[in-house]
């Protein structure tokens, strides 16, 4: 299996400035579509199927623990690996993002190579999955 275009990648924050920021380390190695909102990121999930997504944990409408909750319920869209977006990396959340089926999580303000690095490896693995069917 040869992937012929760029990776997919869903960042959801309802800060523009986070948004802007992830998009600016990203935009030149992947496809981004960005939402603000948790209702967008579901409904933008269910019709393109991302290769990743980058959550962020706190917004006002759902949360972020909510809709990775959701995701992974889903025979559709469990496969999809999840990196959690946190202003407050307290030992709590980050142990509900992994509890809850994320596959990692990145500190807000975010450092640049971290994002990068942990994005390729997640996406990689997730492609790794499908070749193998495991």
């Amino acid at each position: 299996m040869i992937q012929t275009e760029k990776p997919l990648i869903l960042i959801v924050d309802d800060a523009p400035v986070a948004l802007k920021m992830a998009a600016e380390i990203l935009g030149g190695e992947y496809r981004l579509a960005l939402a603000e909102s948790g209702a967008a990121a579901l409904r933008f999930v269910t019709e393109r199927h991302p290769d990743l997504i980058l959550l962020d944990i706190i917004m006002p409408d759902l949360d972020g623990f909510a809709i990775c909750k959701k995701l992974k319920e889903s025979s559709e869209t469990a496969d999809i690996p999840v990196i959690f977006l946190t202003g407050r990396a307290e030992s709590s959340d980050i142990t509900r993002s992994y509890d809850l089926g994320g596959a990692d999580y990145l500190a807000k303000p975010f450092n640049a190579a971290e994002m990068r690095v942990k994005v390729k490896t997640h996406i990689e693995l997730a492609l790794l999955k499908k070749v193998t069917g495991q």
